[in-house]
């Protein structure tokens, strides 16, 4: 079983804020993660997409996005988005990222030696950085129907999944003289980053984690508490929602 989420956390008042509160908390962590730039910036990028295996635990746990588990500005409401959770948007940009990494070296490999690759390189100069995250995060929510059932599908999971996919694979750049945080915060006003009180929802959190089942489920990427937003849509498993995995 692999990329629990180990607090099953959905929004709660203690835990949400604005990006900016946010990014305080990322430019202050120990090793100012949300200051660096250029080659700093990226390993510490791939560090986020790492996991490890937890013998307490029985399950690999990602080893670099714990310290925003219990921090306010986790969870940051934005207009286009919904509600975005930063653990699961940090965690798969991480993986997007790795794999990204993975397919340039792949597709080098092809270029330098043609057809005499495996099947297994092959397979990896043709994958698609974001789909190779978001398969990751559906076997999260699928491990956690039978493990951790009060995380399950919550209705901000896999939207901030797909959102941090896109932004490790498609909108980091290791060359840009922004910071990371700097980026980071480009992206997220893209997708409207505001007050969390202008959530719909805002006055329906809960005030703690009662660990029970998530007050809403959502089994797309699509994300909810939205302008168009009908609160059903995304309620229905959807087998053809999943990314079909890519690599051989």
């Amino acid at each position: 079983m692999m990329f629990t989420d180990p607090d099953g956390r959905y929004p709660i008042l203690p835990l949400v804020g604005t990006i900016s509160t946010f990014l305080k908390t990322f430019n202050n962590t120990p090793s100012k993660m949300g200051a660096l730039s250029g080659t700093n910036a990226a390993n510490a990028m791939s560090r986020l997409g790492n996991t490890e295996f937890s013998w307490s635990q029985g399950r690999s746990l990602p080893i670099a996005t714990g310290y925003f588990n219990n921090r306010e500005g986790r969870y940051v409401y934005t207009s286009k988005g919904g509600w975005v959770d930063m653990v699961h948007f940090l965690f798969y940009a991480g993986r997007a990222y790795n794999y990204k990494q993975e397919k340039i070296d792949a597709q080098k490999e092809v270029s330098e030696k043609g057809g005499a690759v495996s099947l297994q390189t092959l397979g990896k100069s043709k994958m698609n950085p974001v789909s190779e995250s978001l398969q990751d995060g559906y076997l999260q929510e699928t491990s956690d129907v039978a493990f951790a059932a009060h995380s399950a599908y919550s209705y901000e999971d896999l939207p901030s999944d797909k959102f941090g996919a896109e932004f490790g694979a498609n909108v980091f750049d290791s060359n840009s003289k922004l910071s990371f945080g700097e980026q980071l915060l480009n992206y997220m006003n893209t997708l409207g980053a505001t007050d969390p009180q202008n959530a719909p929802n805002y006055n329906e959190l809960p005030k703690q984690d009662n660990l029970k089942t998530p007050p809403r489920k959502n089994y797309s990427t699509k994300p909810v508490y939205i302008e168009g937003d009908d609160g059903s849509s995304n309620d229905k498993p959807c087998s053809l929602c999943q990314p079909t995995r890519s690599r051989q």
